[in-house]
């Protein structure tokens, strides 16, 4: 799949905001914000969780929490806070956005939620 940039806001817990390009990466399981950015935005760690960076390397990253505004949509997601690097969109973000790639046209597109056969059953019924 090519690379390409969305813009996109972020929004930290005491209400500071960064405008900037987020690479689309749909093989990063979430959202990554850059330490320096992280800072900034004043972004509270939540845990840590161990990630492999492509090459195959191992390390554990802090997840925190943020308010991310791209293609006219808003949600609060985890993010991975990277010690340095670009920020990145990653598949959880998208999912929570209903948004999907187009590879060829190099642009995000619209996508209906799917909920399966479960949800039919009703009145607590199981």
């Amino acid at each position: 799949m090519g690379l390409f940039h969305v813009s996109a806001r972020l929004t930290g817990p005491t209400g500071r905001r960064a405008t900037l390009e987020l690479l689309v990466d749909t093989g990063a399981t979430l959202l990554v914000v850059p330490r320096p950015l992280a800072d900034h935005l004043e972004l509270t760690v939540q845990r840590t969780q161990p990630v492999q960076i492509a090459g195959g390397r191992r390390e554990i990253w802090p997840i925190a929490e943020v308010r991310l505004a791209v293609d006219g949509g808003e949600v609060t997601t985890p993010c991975f806070v990277a010690p340095d690097g670009p920020a990145l969109l990653g598949a959880v973000a998208l999912e929570s956005l209903f948004l999907a790639v187009d590879p060829v046209a190099k642009r995000l597109v619209p996508v209906e939620g799917f909920v399966g056969p479960c949800a039919r059953l009703s009145g607590g019924r199981r």
